[in-house]
C-alpha cells in the first residue's frame, strides 16, 4: 500500500502542535487572486490590497477531540508568531512572512466551532501569452492545427475540431444592427495542468488587447462545472474575425 502524498503547505508555514489539515480541504492554485487587509495608521479604515499569485486554501482542526474556536485561533496565531509571521492586521487575522526566497500572505477566518479556514498567497507575475495578429489574408487551418493567431493555453493538446453555428451581432447597413447566423470553427483542447478562471481571463485579455483585438465581453465561472468565457473581435487590416474562448475544468475551447 502506497503512503499518502505529502501535503503541500505554503512556504514558511509550520503546522501548529496539535492541529491538522482538515481532510479534502486543501486547494492549491498556480495563479489566483485574493484581497488582504493592512492596518492603517491613526485609526483610519484598513487598506485592502489585492494580490495575485500561487494560492493555498485549507482548513485546520484539532488532531484529536474538540477545541473551542478561540483556543484554536490562539494556538494558531501563537505558532505563527513564533515562526516569524508578522501581523499586518491581527484583529482581522492577516499576516505576512518575508524571507530571501519567499513572500507569503495569509489570512484566517473562523468557519465553525473547532475549525478555521486559511487562505495563503505567494505573489508571482501573470503568465505572458504572445498572440500574432491575424494577417490580411484569411487563414483556414486544418482540423489538427491551431489557429495561427489564437493558440491554446501552453501545453494543451487538441482533441477535436468541429463546425459550430452561432448567432452574431453585425451592422449590415449603417445604423441598422442585425443578428446573423455564422458558422464558427471550434477547436477543443485538453489542458496539461489546471488553469484558474482568474489566470485564464487575465492572461488572454491582456494578450488579445496587445494584438489588436477588442474585448466584446467576458464572464468568470463561479464554482465547479461552470464556464469562464471571453468574446473578442479583430477588425483591423481589412479583417472581421470573431472569437470565443472558453475554459471549463480541465479543458478549453476556441471558436473562430
Amino acid at each position: 500500500m502506497q503512503a499518502p502524498a505529502p501535503i503541500s503547505l505554503p512556504p514558511g508555514f509550520d503546522m501548529p502542535l496539535g492541529l491538522r489539515v482538515k481532510p479534502d480541504s486543501l486547494e492549491v492554485a498556480n495563479f489566483d487572486e485574493e484581497v488582504f487587509e493592512v492596518k492603517a495608521p491613526g485609526g483610519a479604515a484598513p487598506v485592502r490590497l489585492t494580490r495575485e499569485g500561487r494560492t493555498w486554501r485549507f482548513s485546520l482542526m484539532p488532531e484529536q477531540g474538540r477545541m473551542g474556536l478561540l483556543a484554536l485561533q490562539e494556538r494558531l496565531r501563537s505558532s505563527m508568531t513564533a515562526s516569524g509571521w508578522v501581523w499586518t492586521y491581527e484583529e482581522r487575522g492577516v499576516a505576512r512572512k518575508t524571507t530571501e526566497e519567499h513572500d507569503v500572505w495569509i489570512k484566517i477566518a473562523a468557519v465553525s466551532s473547532g475549525e478555521v479556514k486559511l487562505v495563503a498567497l505567494e505573489p508571482k507575475p501573470l503568465r505572458t501569452l504572445i498572440l500574432n495578429p491575424p494577417g490580411p489574408t484569411p487563414e483556414l487551418p486544418k482540423a489538427q492545427e491551431d489557429f495561427p493567431y489564437l493558440p491554446p493555453w501552453p501545453g494543451s493538446r487538441i482533441v477535436s475540431c468541429a463546425d459550430s453555428p452561432n448567432p452574431v451581432g453585425v451592422e449590415l447597413e449603417p445604423g441598422k444592427p442585425a443578428i446573423v447566423r455564422i458558422n464558427f470553427i471550434e477547436k477543443e483542447y485538453e489542458l496539461a495542468e489546471p488553469v484558474t478562471p482568474h489566470e485564464f481571463l487575465s492572461a488572454y485579455t491582456r494578450a488579445l488587447k496587445k494584438a489588436g483585438w477588442e474585448i466584446d465581453g467576458k464572464s468568470r465561472g463561479k464554482g465547479q462545472g461552470t464556464t469562464t468565457q471571453i468574446q473578442a473581435a479583430y477588425l483591423l487590416n481589412g479583417r472581421d474575425v470573431r472569437a470565443t474562448l472558453r475554459l471549463l475544468g480541465g479543458s478549453m475551447a476556441i471558436s473562430v
